[in-house]
């Protein structure tokens, strides 16, 4: 049975979150240090992929691959934004330094989730049936989700607690209320072949997936995507290291 239908169009909130116990269960642990891809989906896929977040200026959109070109940088699977533009934000908190605005943190813009979900739907035996997990903190924003929380389970991640979504895999962008868009915390359809995250605070998204499907993400013109391994150190957003989720320093 799910609850909810209809509050978040084409998604219904689960009234049972045992559908999410097997990507709880091969995260690797939030240690204190450097975070591995593998802490935000799963290793144990064949291929993993980075999607970077829309950069920019306050006039135009730039791609993370121009800004390398024109600082003499190379774009890899650890490059932080802030080391590409020059910037470092300090403990009180700086903006980037003209002309650059920052990407969308913890979320792609809804045009790119909608570019992911259409790639990543022509992957999967079950497109019409997928998993979606959302922080249950995004409800500072939206009446929806402070409503749906206050009678649905949560997903118990390591270091989130979230609401579970089901729906087709083209509701990853269904989660939006007024001015406010959030692509999922973690999605994944039922069959299990791709997992995505978008992290908290951070200007990417990851995939875990075949190597097929993150071939088919990095030849997508909607997106920017680099391939990236588990072992790779994440996106830091604008922070030079994440505090540890315990709270130690």
């Amino acid at each position: 049975m799910r609850i909810g239908a209809g509050v978040f169009t084409g998604v219904s909130v689960c009234d049972d979150v045992g559908a999410a116990d097997w990507v709880r269960a091969v995260l690797r642990p939030w240690d204190r240090g450097t975070h591995r891809v593998a802490t935000l989906v799963p290793a144990d896929y064949a291929a993993h992929a980075r999607i970077l977040h829309r950069a920019g200026t306050r006039t135009e959109d730039v791609r993370w691959a121009e800004i390398a070109a024109l600082t003499g940088q190379r774009l890899h699977a650890e490059t932080q934004y802030a080391e590409l533009i020059r910037w470092h934000a300090d403990s009180e908190y700086q903006g980037p330094p003209e002309p650059w605005v920052e990407p969308e943190r913890g979320s792609l813009r809804r045009d790119e989730c909608a570019a992911a979900a259409e790639a990543l739907a022509r992957y999967t035996t079950t497109p019409g049936d997928c998993w979606f997990c959302v922080w249950e903190g995004y409800g500072s924003a939206w009446t929806i989700l402070n409503r749906l929380a206050e009678r649905s389970p949560r997903v118990g991640l390591e270091h989130r607690t979230c609401l579970l979504f089901r729906g087709p895999v083209t509701a990853a962008t269904a989660f939006h209320e007024g001015p406010w868009f959030q692509s999922p915390t973690l999605w994944w359809p039922d069959d299990r072949a791709w997992c995505v995250a978008s992290e908290l605070d951070i200007y990417s998204t990851y995939v875990a997936a075949a190597p097929s499907v993150v071939r088919a993400l990095i030849n997508d013109s909607a997106l920017e995507v680099i391939e990236c391994s588990p072992e790779n150190d994440v996106d830091h957003g604008p922070y030079s290291a994440w505090p540890d989720p315990a709270g130690n320093a």
